[in-house]
């Protein structure tokens, strides 16, 4: 189903071909769209959120014909790379997440002033999700949980540290956010959620730098309306998750 607080696109999928409205489309969860959310939040852009749920198939299974069915289709029409997330944008069809960064990275002004640097933070970045990914989506296993938050993650925040640490910024390309701040800060924040659930102490303190970044991005007036509202408080992965399936209350 829709999530109730979207407008619907009127006639089609792709609205109009002038529209100056960002369209983004995702699951019914925080998942990668998070943080494609919270920039356009940051930025007071005019944009609308689609998002697609998962339903329980009797006997077993998941029907995902909210999305399948529907819309990737008609999108499909536009651009045959189409996945989720994706966004529409002035007639355009955007997909794969990083590419949809970088778009909204220049269209809303968060490139930090550098697309170089941008970009290569998005893969390192991306490349902790995609490693978390297969913890949280995998078997419920201690083992592969305390490994993952024990030696994977740390080699990760150890990068991105010593990165911040030689730009001696609050932020990773300066001292206003920019597009790879908003999934670091996700990524802090959903690791801080698996290791809270897992008995663990926070992971960010030993970081003084990422720790800074995360504790600003939380307190700018601009995202307050997002963490108050009901986007921040959809569940963080999928229904056939190992872990975040459901709403986790933050401390």
């Amino acid at each position: 189903r829709e999530s109730r607080y979207i407008h619907k696109l009127s006639k089609s999928i792709m609205g109009d071909s002038k529209s100056e409205t960002i369209s983004v489309g995702y699951w019914h969860i925080r998942g990668l769209a998070a943080p494609l959310r919270m920039m356009c939040a940051f930025k007071s852009a005019k944009w609308d959120n689609k998002t697609y749920e998962l339903l329980a198939k009797e006997g077993g299974g998941w029907d995902a014909s909210s999305w399948f069915g529907k819309d990737k289709p008609e999108l499909k029409k536009k651009n045959p790379l189409i996945n989720l997330p994706y966004v529409v944008h002035k007639g355009k069809v955007i997909t794969q997440t990083n590419a949809i960064f970088l778009y909204l990275a220049r269209e809303l002004g968060l490139d930090g002033g550098d697309i170089t640097g941008c970009n290569q933070l998005l893969c390192e970045i991306m490349d902790l999700r995609n490693s978390a990914v297969k913890v949280f989506y995998g078997p419920k296993d201690e083992n592969v949980t305390a490994s993952h938050l024990g030696s994977t993650v740390p080699k990760h925040y150890k990068k991105l540290e010593e990165w911040i640490s030689a730009k001696k910024t609050t932020f990773l390309l300066g001292e206003e956010p920019s597009a790879p701040d908003f999934h670091m800060w996700e990524m802090i924040d959903q690791h801080e959620l698996l290791a809270s659930v897992n008995d663990k102490e926070s992971l960010v303190k030993n970081y003084p730098g990422l720790s800074k970044l995360y504790t600003s991005l939380r307190g700018r007036a601009e995202l307050k309306g997002y963490f108050d509202g009901e986007l921040y408080k959809l569940p963080i992965n999928n229904k056939m998750a190992s872990f975040g399936a459901k709403f986790i209350e933050g401390k």
